[in-house]
This record gives structure tokens, C-alpha cells and sequence, in this order.
């Protein structure tokens, strides 16, 4: 396997030379080509030189045609080692997703049902949730003027200890808590004077 790895590295490096030898050559071709418009400009030139000119540029053009059919012959061999070379890549790294997927998946299923024993069970734990209020507190206090955060910081303390209850049409989450608990708490008011 070295040895072929080898062979296209010094084969790739061939066919590389080979365009940049039809670099040079388009280069000096579009040189000639204005040297002749050139000379066909100036009124003293004669037209045997703009001739020779032109016949120059012609036969760096055949040169260039050859130097064409050449990478053009060659090339595909190579172009071939490359699609095949991807192919080999393309199905060792499905194989390496398709495992990674699968894997994936068996710890997404574990998280989400708390292990092989099920939520709370051997080697499963219950999943902690975040106070409700924490987002709640870091909004309001960007809405707050700066001398009123001690107010605020009692207010989110208070609200800290909201159990959740059974009325589903009030969110703890989007700050309704305070509302929805103000008859419970003999009518404190927790709004901001």
C-alpha cells in the first residue's frame, strides 16, 4: 500500500509540473500575442516582422495544444485515484457515524430514562431542575433602576420558596408566581412601589 501511495505522490507531483509548465507557457503566449499587436501598431514595422511574430505565438499555441492533450491524458488517472480515494474515506467514516449515531443514541436513551433501572434507579439519578425564578431575577433586574436591587434581591429570596401548585393557567416560570401566590401569602404585595 506504501509503495502505490508513493507512486501517486511522485505521479501528482509529475502531473503539478506539468501545469505549471502550461502556465508559463499560456504566459509567454499572451506575451507574444501582445508584442505582435504591438507591432502592428507602430507604422515603421514592417509587415514580415508582425508576420514573424504571429507565426511564433502560433507555434507556442501548437506547443500549448500538445502540452493539453497531454495533462489531459494523464489526468484522469489520476482524477480516478482520487475519487476512489474519497470513496474509501467517505465509507470508513459513515461506518465510524453510523457507530458514533448508535452510541449516541444508547446515551440519550440512558440520560433521558435514568439509567438501566429506570429514574431513580441503580445507577440512575432524578434529573435537577433549576429554581424557576433565576431567569426571572436576572431580567428584572436589568428592567430595575440601580437603587432598587436590594428590593429586588428580597423579592427573588421571597419567591425562592414558590411551590408549585395545580392552577395550569398561571406559569411559575414566566414570572407569575408572585401574582399567582399573593392570595396565599395574606395579600403581599410583591410588585414594585
Amino acid at each position: 500500500m506504501e509503495s502505490f501511495k508513493e507512486l501517486f505522490d511522485s505521479y501528482f507531483i509529475e502531473v503539478n509540473n506539468l501545469t505549471d509548465l502550461l502556465t508559463k507557457y499560456v504566459n509567454s503566449y499572451r506575451l507574444l500575442i501582445g508584442g505582435a499587436g504591438e507591432l502592428n501598431g507602430i507604422a515603421l514595422a514592417r509587415k514580415k516582422e508582425v508576420r514573424d511574430a504571429i507565426k511564433r505565438a502560433n507555434q507556442l499555441g501548437d506547443i500549448i495544444d500538445v502540452l493539453l492533450n497531454v495533462i489531459q491524458s494523464v489526468e484522469c488517472c489520476y482524477l480516478d485515484y482520487i475519487r476512489i480515494k474519497a470513496d474509501v474515506i467517505a465509507v470508513k467514516t459513515a461506518q465510524k457515524s453510523i457507530i458514533l449515531t448508535e452510541i449516541d443514541n444508547d446515551l440519550l436513551f440512558q440520560n433521558s430514562s435514568g439509567g438501566p433501572g429506570g429514574p431513580g434507579g441503580p445507577g440512575g439519578r432524578q434529573p435537577i431542575h433549576p429554581p424557576n425564578t433565576r431567569k426571572r431575577r436576572k431580567s428584572k433586574k436589568d428592567d430595575k433602576d440601580d437603587d432598587c436591587e436590594d428590593h429586588d434581591k428580597d423579592r427573588d429570596d421571597e419567591n425562592d420558596n414558590c411551590e408549585p401548585c395545580d392552577d395550569r393557567e398561571r406559569d411559575h416560570e414566566d414570572g407569575n408566581c408572585e401574582d399567582h401566590h399573593e392570595n396565599e401569602d395574606d395579600h403581599k404585595d410583591f410588585e414594585h412601589d
